[in-house]
């Protein structure tokens, strides 16, 4: 799964330092990030192969040393950190250095997973940062916090931490089936798995049987927990689970969250790389073979 880097180690621990020319900038502006586009002649991959450019040679690009460096450290994955732009506010009309790109943050999906893993992380933050230059209680511009990774007002003393919303994604078997989807909003055709955000008021695995129900019209049992993995995609921390089809079989499909729902037999799957998501990790422990034994 994407956090899964080993022998690299993400540390996240806050700390207030200055960068090395070899770190990692991000610089974000409307939802996307400035990558460096690299053609598959230097890649190795056909078409454009996008990686995260670094401190040193955007700064070198501008005429800049680290002297005039605008920025604050977010964190590292061993001994490399990534750092995000604090300079004036960039918007897809700047002078952009040739041969970079502004990009959504499903890029970061192709890239070697410690720039993924680094890259979708640190643009977790930049969104949650952009999102509050202004205090939502008294309406001051916020500062960054000097001891914790938060966000304060200098006037009435709100603090903002970055958001982690919670979500479940849930694998229902139906015997040899396992119950599959495609959300609409998905841009990847495959068939994946229902899942969807937490509810004010409910657990794990309450949101589990009410989001199994609102998108397939089914009920389920025997839920249990698989494991978890981070998404910063979408600000969230995934709980996976398992679960067993309860009573008709029959699918309502909501069609205001999904394209796609059905019951798909074991040898029909094809098989889902699981360096990614935890969709797929749920996906191919059915294909393999994992049984749920009865609670």
């Amino acid at each position: 799964m994407i956090h899964d880097i080993l022998p690299h180690k993400l540390n996240n621990e806050f700390k207030i330092c200055d960068p090395k020319p070899t770190d990692y900038l991000i610089r974000y502006a409307g939802g996307k990030t400035l990558l460096k586009a690299n053609n598959a002649a230097t890649s190795g991959t056909t078409g454009v192969a996008y990686s995260i450019p670094r401190v040193g040679e955007l700064l070198a690009l501008e005429g800049k040393t680290l002297a005039d460096f605008e920025g604050h450290y977010l964190f590292s994955i061993d001994d490399t950190g990534f750092f995000l732009d604090d300079s004036a506010a960039k918007t897809s009309s700047e002078a952009i250095p040739a041969g970079y790109e502004y990009m959504g943050s499903r890029t970061f999906r192709s890239m070697d997973p410690v720039e993924r893993l680094g890259g979708a992380t640190a643009t977790h933050l930049a969104h949650w940062e952009s999102l509050n230059r202004f205090c939502g209680r008294c309406g001051r511009e916020m500062t960054r916090g000097e001891k914790e990774r938060s966000i304060v007002c200098p006037k009435c003393g709100n603090v903002v931490y970055p958001r982690i919303s919670p979500v479940v994604i849930v694998a229902v078997r139906n015997g040899d089936k396992l119950l599959m989807a495609h959300n609409i909003d998905n841009p990847n055709p495959r068939l994946f798995l229902i899942s969807g955000f937490v509810e004010i008021g409910e657990s794990l695995e309450q949101a589990v049987h009410r989001e199994v129900l609102e998108e397939a019209g089914l009920r389920v049992k025997n839920v249990r927990y698989f494991g978890s993995q981070p998404w910063p995609f979408s600000d969230s921390l995934i709980a996976g689970f398992t679960a067993e089809l309860d009573g008709d079989d029959t699918i309502h499909m909501q069609k205001e969250e999904l394209s796609e729902a059905m019951w798909v037999r074991r040898e029909d799957i094809p098989e889902y790389e699981t360096d990614v998501s935890i969709s797929c990790c749920l996906i191919e422990n059915f294909r393999r073979g994992f049984t749920i034994k009865e609670s």
